[in-house]
């Protein structure tokens, strides 16, 4: 979201995804209360419950929020990512933290969205690269140009292409949606090339 009163688009992204909530509970933003927020819960019989003012220990899910918050700064700090990516970073923490169990006893071991959708999810995005690290990402380049190319891993890009299909940051700092994607290998972090493929490819992207 831009702006705070795009709120209810979300909703009704949340709803054609995953399904209309019996029950919603809210803090007291006037976005979650009124306009177009409420004529979505009304059109869907959703029904709302809200926070006392100046309470956000009411709602369970402030905890999880500040929990995600500082998996984000850890992983952004630990990689130096730019911060202009923080939202990419939010995206594939929320994917780690929605495919992997806790230890809330009423979840029984599942993960949220087995939670949610019934069935275990399928973590192979996840297993394969960590949050910016360098890959390979191929493009349909002339000769006689290497089509293989450095860039960065931002994570899965839902809702493109097919499955294992990702973000990623090339020299441009523009993020594009590649699943030609694979990772270094060990053999080839030693090589000088790769070394000064590799500075060459954060001091652009610092740049941009």
């Amino acid at each position: 979201m831009r702006l705070k009163s795009e709120a209810a688009n979300t909703l009704r992204c949340f709803i054609h995804d995953v399904g209309i909530p019996q029950t919603l509970h809210n803090d007291n933003a006037k976005e979650l209360m009124q306009g177009e927020w409420r004529k979505v819960c009304n059109d869907y019989s959703i029904n709302t419950t809200y926070t006392k003012p100046h309470s956000p220990w009411q709602n369970r899910v402030e905890g999880s929020i500040c929990e995600t918050k500082r998996h984000i700064h850890r992983k952004m700090k630990a990689r130096n990512v730019p911060k202009r990516l923080w939202a990419y970073c939010a995206k594939w923490s929320c994917d780690v933290k929605n495919k992997t169990s806790s230890s809330i006893y009423s979840m029984e071991g599942r993960t949220p969205y087995e939670a949610i959708y019934g069935h275990t999810p399928d973590i192979s995005s996840l297993c394969e690269f960590d949050f910016y690290v360098p890959i390979w990402y191929y493009e349909h380049n002339a000769f006689p140009e290497d089509k293989r190319v450095m860039g960065r891993w931002l994570g899965e890009a839902h809702k493109i292409g097919q499955a294992l299909c990702y973000w990623v940051l090339p020299s441009t700092g523009v993020p594009i949606a590649r699943s030609m994607v694979q990772p270094i290998a060990e053999s080839e972090k030693s090589s000088e090339q790769v070394q000064a493929d590799l500075v060459a490819l954060d001091k652009a992207i610092q740049e941009k």
